[in-house]
């Protein structure tokens, strides 16, 4: 029974359906459009496809400035790459002389140091073996010189 009902509802709502899609019978199908409204019509859309073309020629030329400006900046970005690959060879080099001058100066300090004698008590005070004599006794010593 619900069946009937559901299947009567079903064709009844195809048939309006039908009535008010179907343009046969009411004139529907000899609807014209004035000429005039359809000169209008394509004016305007050229204008709009114009105003696109425009638009589109725009972002083109915006589209390959950016392309020249990332090319410029893809080539100075790799030149600059290579500056701190070249700086860093540069700087490791600094590195290795500042640590050679470091070693050959401390070698240069140790050998010209000058340290104290180390202290024996038992020393003697005076040479010995070694004549010792006044500078004026000494041989081939000049006499004062008289003012």
């Amino acid at each position: 029974m619900i069946e009937i009902l559901l299947l009567s509802a079903g064709v009844g709502g195809t048939a309006a359906a039908l009535w008010y899609v179907a343009p046969a019978g009411r004139g529907l199908h000899r609807y014209v459009v004035p000429r005039a409204q359809l000169r209008a019509d394509v004016v305007r859309l050229e204008h709009e496809a114009d105003d696109l073309t425009c638009a589109l020629l725009r972002v083109t030329s915006e589209n390959t400035a950016l392309r020249k400006d990332r090319d410029t900046t893809r080539e100075a970005l790799k030149a600059a790459r290579a500056r701190i690959a070249s700086l860093g060879k540069q700087l490791t080099s600094f590195d290795s002389l500042c640590a050679e001058n470091t070693e050959l100066r401390s070698q240069l300090a140790n050998a010209t140091a000058v340290r104290p004698l180390p202290v024996d008590d038992d020393a003697p005070t005076v040479p010995q073996g070694t004549p010792v004599l006044p500078l004026t006794e000494a041989p081939f010593a000049q006499p004062p010189m008289a003012d």
